[in-house]
């Protein structure tokens, strides 16, 4: 009977073992992403939402910098209170700017619903205390208090993309407020400058919140939400929920901790993405292949020269250059995010227009189409794709993969192998390419330039599991 109860209790402490276990992994599970285990290399696989999935392939979209900030000079370095009287676009149109994101391309925009200023773009039934007199006063730094009064730009927005399928989101500034007072997130202790009011903490929290859900109830569904520089620690709780409760969906840029679909910085605004570029890790860089968390990249970079966003009687980056941009981003797995910026009459100049629709015009015609193979094959468990142009030589300058990133990515590494018509026999293949990160969309171009083929391949070197190639094409461009 001794021996029994010890077996007894030796199989109970088993099971509580077990227990204890699996619940651990839950644990991790919910703090560090969902993923799955490989049953081919007993890697952890990080596994993307189908939000984000929805929102990678979606490849370019605009971020609208349109604010009291365009009819400034100095665009962000505002140092003092400038009246709302200023915001005045007297042709405001929004499906004009929808055009132009047609022409570009853009299958999403975000638009600045409030920047650093603190103007906000729609009107508000925000009231607060004043600090220290408790006077409660309205929140009248906004479109109602301009010559626009009476308008919501916000959903003039929204309702212009709605009817050209062109999804949206806003970017609202939770860290930054002039009119409040407030840099960092943090009401700052300083004496006030001529417009400032005057606002503790708590309550320019509560006003944060309270907008936040007005432009987060009033325009439907939205497809992605910017917290540029982030959030504070005091509002990480309450945007989580309220995230949760009104806009689950949508992607959060900057958002890892605050959202289940999260997208990440690239660490840069000039329209270039790290090679290789991951899906997954949470930094504001390249990302990490073994990560956990599928924490796609987000390329934010501008059509103005020297990095300004909000309109200014500035220079265009050259077509050569935005098309170099194109490559360096979409080509390197990241969704580029193009800025677009209406004038002061509230109109897309007509140079930003052309040199939207130049670079459209470019993607279209370099990878509408591809160059069609007489026989396509796919052999060794997936990791070797081969197109075949033996019935008609082709020539063409590079290939374009995409990964299938349902299961999560898997890829780690490639060659792009190609077949020359005078080879010497027909096992000849000469490597032109050497890749890691693949993702959504790897373009390679190739440094040997255009050649005449009978046949590419690509060669899957190293995955954490069986990959699946969504497709793999090659082009010729000019």
């Amino acid at each position: 009977m001794k021996t029994c109860a010890t077996l007894l209790l030796f199989l109970f402490a088993l099971v509580c073992q077990s227990l204890s276990i699996r619940h651990h992994r839950r644990l991790l599970s919910s703090a560090f992403g969902k993923y799955r285990i490989s049953p081919k290399t007993g890697v952890r696989i990080a596994l993307p939402t189908p939000e984000q999935l929805q929102w990678q392939a979606q490849e370019l979209g605009v971020l609208i910098h349109f604010n009291l900030e365009t009819f400034f000079a100095d665009g962000f370095e505002l140092r003092n209170i400038p009246s709302s009287s200023l915001f005045d676009p007297y042709l405001l149109n929004t499906d004009n700017w929808v055009q132009t994101m047609i022409d570009f391309g853009a299958q999403y925009a975000v638009l600045v619903a409030k920047h650093g200023s603190g103007f906000l773009m729609a009107p508000t039934d925000v009231k607060f205390p004043l600090n220290p007199s408790g006077e409660i006063v309205p929140y009248n730094y906004t479109i109602d208090y301009s010559p626009m009064k009476g308008r919501d730009v916000l959903k003039e927005f929204v309702d212009s993309c709605e009817k050209r399928q062109i999804r949206t989101g806003f970017y609202y500034s939770v860290v930054s407020n002039n009119y409040l007072n407030v840099q960092s997130g943090m009401v700052q202790n300083r004496s006030l400058e001529p417009g400032q009011l005057n606002v503790t903490q708590q309550t320019y929290d509560s006003i944060v919140l309270q907008q936040l859900r007005e432009i987060w109830t009033r325009y439907e569904r939205l497809e992605e939400i910017w917290f540029d520089g982030g959030y504070t620690e005091s509002l990480k709780e309450p945007i989580t929920a309220l995230l949760a409760e009104l806009q689950p969906q949508a992607i959060a840029f900057n958002g890892y901790g605050v959202s289940t679909n999260p997208a990440r910085w690239i660490g840069t605004e000039m329209g270039i993405a790290p090679d290789p570029n991951w899906s997954t890790g949470v930094t504001n860089d390249g990302g990490d292949p073994d990560s956990p968390i599928f924490c796609p990249a987000e390329c934010d970079t501008t059509l103005q020269d020297h990095d300004r966003w909000f309109w200014t009687n500035m220079t265009l980056r050259s077509l050569a250059e935005m098309i170099d941009a194109y490559h360096s981003t979409v080509g390197r797995n990241c969704i580029l995010m193009l800025d677009l910026a209406p004038d002061r009459t509230g109109l897309i100049p007509i140079n930003h227009a052309r040199r939207y629709k130049e670079l459209g015009d470019f993607i279209r015609s370099c990878y509408g189409t591809s160059v069609t193979p007489t026989q396509q094959l796919i052999v060794q468990d997936s990791s070797l794709h081969i197109l075949r142009f033996d019935a008609t030589p082709v020539t063409v300058d590079r290939s374009v993969i995409q990964e299938d990133q349902t299961n999560g990515q898997v890829i780690r590494a490639y060659t792009v192998d190609i077949q020359l018509v005078n080879a010497t026999h027909s096992d000849q293949w000469i490597t032109v390419v050497k890749g890691t990160s693949v993702g959504n969309k790897k373009i390679d171009i190739w440094s040997i330039g255009a050649q005449l083929v009978n046949g590419v391949r690509l060669n899957i070197t190293k995955s954490v599991d069986t990959p699946v190639i969504k497709a793999f094409t090659v082009h010729l461009c000019n």
